[in-house]
Parts: structure tokens; C-alpha cells; sequence
């Protein structure tokens, strides 16, 4: 599989995390029960924008980088994204040394499990990318050059073919001819 097809998969469940991390804070609600909050601080909108560039902007923008980012420099900025996404949820984690939440046991050590991963690829993939795209040059050249000899092949091929009707077609007539000659004498 590509390596930016593998990161645009792990990013989606990146995104996919940050949903079931949400979904399992709000589920309790459903019951009746006490859901996790945190005391509101006087920034509540700073704090909520915040988490909306970091749970979706950053993703999404990741993504683009590790589609369309061809340059050395949006690959570096992608391994800076995901080192981001990797130490916030690390940071988040910690948070389970003050108060433990057992909701979150099943998304919090996945989605670190996958930023740690992403980061690794992501650094490879910064690494890696200018060879790999000296290798595709030459392979997109190698075929196009493979492409001109079956197009040059192909051509000879109907002109023999072409040459050879020709000739059966000139030898036929000659016969007829030849049958034409005899019959008359």
C-alpha cells in the first residue's frame, strides 16, 4: 500500500477517535447518569475552538499535506502536524493520573497506539519521499519509452501484415493471369 494512502487512513481514524472519544463522555447522558465535565472556565469559546482545530483542522490539513504536499517543506510540516496530534493525546492521557476514566480506556490508548504510529510513517515518509520520487520519474519513463517500442512494434507489425496481404493479393492476380494466359492459347 502507498504510504500516504496508509497515513490518509490513519488520520481518518484519527478523526474516528476523536468521535468515539466524544460519543464516550455524552453516552452516560443517555441514562440519566453523570457525564465527564470540566469546571467552565471564563473562555469557553477559545477553548472550544481550540478543540475544533485540533480534533478536525489538524487532521483534514494533515491529510492534504500527506496527499498533495510534494515539496520537502509540507513533508516536515506534516511530521511537525502529527508530533502535535502524538504529544496532545500522550498529554491527554496523563490525565488519568488525577482522575481515571474507565469510559476512555478503549479510545485513548488506540488513538496513542496510532498517533505514534502515524508519527513514525510520517517521518519515513518525509525521508523517503525524494528517492521514491526519483524512482517514479524513471518508472514513468521506462514505461513511456516501453509504450513508444509496443506502439513502434505494433506499427511494423501492420505494415508487415499489410505487405504480406499485398503481396498475396499481387500473387493472386498473377495466377489469374497466368490461368487466363493458358485458357486463351
Amino acid at each position: 500500500m502507498n504510504r500516504q494512502i496508509e497515513m490518509v487512513v490513519l488520520w481518518t481514524l484519527v478523526i474516528m477517535g476523536f468521535l468515539a472519544h466524544t460519543m464516550a463522555d455524552v453516552m452516560p447522558a443517555f441514562w440519566g447518569e453523570q457525564i465527564v465535565t470540566m469546571s467552565t472556565p471564563a473562555h469557553s469559546r477559545e477553548l472550544i475552538a481550540m478543540m475544533l482545530g485540533v480534533c478536525y483542522t489538524l487532521p483534514v490539513l494533515a491529510i492534504f499535506l500527506a496527499l498533495w504536499g510534494k515539496h520537502k517543506a509540507w513533508r516536515v510540516i506534516h511530521v511537525l502536524l502529527t508530533f502535535i496530534f502524538t504529544a496532545l493525546c500522550l498529554l491527554h492521557m496523563l490525565e488519568w493520573l488525577d482522575e481515571f476514566n474507565p469510559v476512555q480506556l478503549t479510545v485513548m490508548p488506540l488513538m496513542g497506539l496510532i498517533g505514534l504510529i502515524l508519527f513514525v510513517k510520517s517521518i519515513k515518509y518525509a525521508r523517503e519521499k525524494r528517492n521514491t520520487e526519483v524512482e517514479e520519474t524513471e518508472n514513468d519513463a521506462d514505461e513511456n519509452e516501453d509504450m513508444d517500442e509496443n506502439e513502434d512494434r505494433e506499427d511494423a507489425n501492420e505494415e508487415q501484415t499489410n505487405d504480406n496481404e499485398a503481396q498475396a493479393t499481387h500473387g493472386e492476380t498473377k495466377e489469374s493471369e497466368a490461368e487466363e494466359n493458358t485458357n486463351t492459347k
